[in-house]
């Protein structure tokens, strides 16, 4: 009986797993080398890879991809400098930094669709913030329908994304910070270091493992965008903000074709196994 209690206390737990999860993804990944479209499972026929030749033949799929990559590396740019500047701003203890840690941080916590209502708002042609204010200063040449402009409305998404997460980002370096020993500073300023010199060789050396952190984030939560997105453009204008997300959804609810979006689901699972196995074998290598 001994041997078998250790067991019973992960049986919970291993049977949720398998259940909620591994079930799942086998069931996907079955469904994917079909034609499967509905939900009769009598009208399911074997595909073989004709899901995944017709997925990469798609230029939606690859303009979705060119995104997210383009996406994803501005995301982390920008989430990383931001919030790197803002703890460091921090936790100097200026005048104001209080304010300003609330002013990035509230957003995280806040739903995905009151930051996209609040940024088409923002955006919006007419009566927006933006165009309002730029009318107001005299900048009337630069208003746009923001949104609505193939060369603009990604980047306006990326604002809305960094003004959300940015936060969380703040959250990784100031723990990161607490972990550095100030008899490192202090060792630093005897010998005659500066305060850029530390930052350069102490500071950004030693908080590696939280851009690690911050470029797996960016780069998994750029694979699974959605809601952000589809709130405020549906993918659009004509698929300058398509994301592989989008276009799952549109696959699989739209026009029910669940054996295209289970082959994308495969896709982007492989894919994010790949990236966060490399994470994971560089901080592993860093210890």
């Amino acid at each position: 009986m001994k041997k078998v209690t250790p067991y019973l206390y992960i049986l919970p737990c291993f049977l949720t797993v398998t259940v909620f999860l591994l079930i799942p993804v086998l069931y996907n990944i079955a469904v994917s080398f079909t034609d499967f479209k509905g939900i009769d499972l009598s009208n399911m026929t074997w595909n073989g890879i004709g899901n995944y030749k017709t997925l990469f033949a798609d230029p939606n799929f690859r303009t979705a991809i060119k995104n997210t990559v383009i996406f994803m590396a501005l995301t982390i740019v920008f989430q990383v400098g931001i919030s790197l500047v803002m703890t460091i701003f921090l936790e100097r203890g200026l005048i104001g930094s209080r304010l300003f840690e609330v002013i990035f941080f509230v957003p995280s916590v806040l739903s995905s669709v009151i930051i996209a209502y609040t940024f088409n708002q923002i955006y919006e042609p007419n009566f927006g913030f933006l165009n309002s204010f730029l009318g107001a200063v005299g900048l009337k040449s630069l208003q746009h329908i923001w949104l609505s402009d193939m060369r603009l409305a990604l980047y306006c998404i990326l604002a809305a994304n960094v003004y959300q997460w940015t936060g969380m980002g703040i959250i990784y370096y100031r723990a990161g910070l607490a972990n550095i020993s100030h008899d490192v500073y202090e060792s630093a300023t005897i010998d005659g270091a500066g305060y850029w010199q530390r930052f350069r060789y102490i500071t950004f050396p030693l908080l590696k493992p939280a851009h690690l952190t911050m470029v797996l984030m960016g780069t998994i939560g750029t694979l699974k965008f959605f809601d952000l997105v589809y709130i405020m453009t549906q993918g659009g204008p004509a698929g300058a903000t398509e994301f592989p997300m989008t276009y799952l959804y549109k696959r699989f609810s739209l026009e029910a074709n669940n054996g295209l979006a289970s082959a994308l689901a495969v896709v982007i699972l492989v894919i994010a196994f790949v990236i966060s196995a490399l994470q994971v074998k560089l901080f592993n290598r860093d210890e």
